[in-house]
């Protein structure tokens, strides 16, 4: 096969768009775009039951976030491409013409079994402890009088079915392992097995990049596209991403949740990405920090590694942390602003100096209103904590006579520390200790910037009050 590369991305909206469909969104762009190829966004709605009304929009939101936009497909409004509608509710001829095709040619069947014939020969098969693959043999004697409201089952031939696969090579199923299949539902609707089928061949789809929950249908798919006569694309199953503990399948506990959620915790688009394409893939270098740019330049399917990958929220929160400090002062304030008190915006030029002191400390954007707040806010002291090192009268006293001295500097840095430090000498104070009581005092934190940062962004007047706080 030798033809432009077209990949999709193809979810159901039956539910939101988790974690583990982005990153195969993201695979089917990048490849999509490192070779010059086009990518295409299609829903998949045939499963009527379990259809979501919010889930289109959820995930036409997520995949906007992150940047993943498609050339053709679903979108706020359709992209325009030859190969629409890109929904599958809304090309059911497609699917029917085809499949009464196949019944022509007595490749597939009208199936008049009923639902609880099937159930029963079923269940029988478990008491009798055998597979149970489902032959249009089994179907019932009575010819039915009419075809109307029965589904259509592909009549599975005798023999095998080989497919191959980019990253694992070829397989090879004994077609007396694969049941006849329903093809077009009693409601008229087609199953997933088909539908994926008809409209990968109608939209040319060169290259279909998927989860590996898909192996065991692509026999039937392989063997779909033969019999219909059409060219099988090239299928590329990705590995699975695990938990943490690289053991178990990710799951929601573990961060397998609505994409959108990343956003509201505060992580950057271009981090979350960053973090997805090197979950199962590499370059083949140390690298780890990637613009989007990069990964479609470097993107390629033999650098997609065959075992699962785990999902280090820890590697994610560093870089987070790296794109982070990556931005300018005024782009952090920009989108940092919705994290934080509306009140703590109104000095501007204050909150861009604290910002400048915590950005480093910042690993998620949610994380700013607990980081910043000691600046804009009187801390809560824990006595405790206070007193870890000195008993509260020595504490006391120090911070008395500091105050007397913070009142005749001019609270320039240089000063400022010449004068605790002779303090802590001229008395043989600790200096380590005198540090820790001040920055105690001052934030009800061990864990904040320099004791002096802290003091000068402050300033005299709040840096008294805080101090006084503690001996009055």
């Amino acid at each position: 096969m030798n033809k432009p590369v077209r990949t999709r991305f193809a979810p159901s909206p039956t539910g939101l768009l988790h974690i583990g469909g982005v990153r195969t969104a993201l695979f089917s762009y990048l490849f999509a775009k490192a070779n010059k190829g086009q990518f295409i966004l299609r829903l998949e709605d045939t499963d009527r039951e379990r259809f979501v009304e919010a889930g289109i929009e959820q995930i036409i939101k997520s995949l906007d976030w992150v940047g993943v936009h498609p050339d053709e497909g679903v979108w706020y409004e359709e992209k325009p491409g030859s190969h629409g509608p890109y929904v599958q509710s809304k090309r059911l001829p497609h699917y029917q013409d085809l499949a009464k095709r196949l019944v022509d040619s007595d490749l597939a069947y009208y199936s008049s079994i009923s639902p609880e014939e099937f159930t029963s020969l079923r269940e029988k098969a478990i008491i009798e402890k055998r597979p149970f693959v489902y032959k249009q043999s089994m179907e019932p004697n009575m010819v039915p009088d009419s075809t109307e409201g029965l589904p259509i089952r592909l009549k599975v031939p005798d023999g095998k079915t080989l497919w191959s696969d980019q990253l694992r090579g070829d397989f090879t199923v004994d077609n007396s392992q694969i049941d006849d299949f329903v093809l077009i539902k009693a409601d008229g609707y087609p199953t997933y097995n088909f539908a994926n089928v008809v409209d990968d061949h109608l939209m040319e789809i060169s290259h279909v990049i998927r989860g590996d929950e898909f192996i065991s249908s692509t026999a039937k798919h392989a063997l779909l596209f033969d019999l219909l006569g059409f060219d099988r694309p090239y299928w590329v199953h990705l590995a699975p991403i695990l938990g943490p503990d690289g053991k178990k399948k990710l799951s929601k506990r573990d961060g397998d949740v609505d994409v959108l959620e990343y956003e509201k915790k505060g992580y950057l688009k271009e981090a979350l990405i960053n973090f997805l394409a090197l979950l199962g893939w590499n370059d083949g270098t140390e690298q780890e920090i990637f613009s989007m740019t990069e990964l479609i330049n470097k993107f390629s399917i033999e650098r997609i590694q065959k075992s699962p990958a785990a999902f280090d929220v820890a590697r994610l929160d560093w870089m987070n942390g790296e794109y982070i400090r990556s931005l300018s002062i005024d782009e952090l304030a920009g989108i940092i602003s919705p994290f934080v008190p509306a009140e703590w915006l109104s000095d501007r030029e204050y909150f861009k100096k604290v910002l400048s002191l915590d950005a480093e400390r910042l690993k998620r954007l949610d994380e700013a209103s607990y980081v910043m707040e000691i600046f804009f806010q009187k801390p809560v002291i824990d006595q405790s904590l206070l007193t870890q090192k000195n008993t509260l009268t020595e504490i006391s006293s120090w911070l008395k006579d500091i105050s007397s001295i913070l009142m005749g500097t001019n609270f320039d840095l240089e000063e400022l520390e010449t004068a605790l430090r002779g303090y802590a000498s001229k008395h043989e104070v600790n200096v380590g200790n005198l540090f820790y009581a001040l920055r105690i005092a001052l934030t009800g934190r061990t864990q904040a910037p320099g004791l002096f940062d802290i003091i000068l962004t402050l300033g005299k007047t709040e840096t008294l009050k805080r101090i006084k706080a503690i001996y009055e």
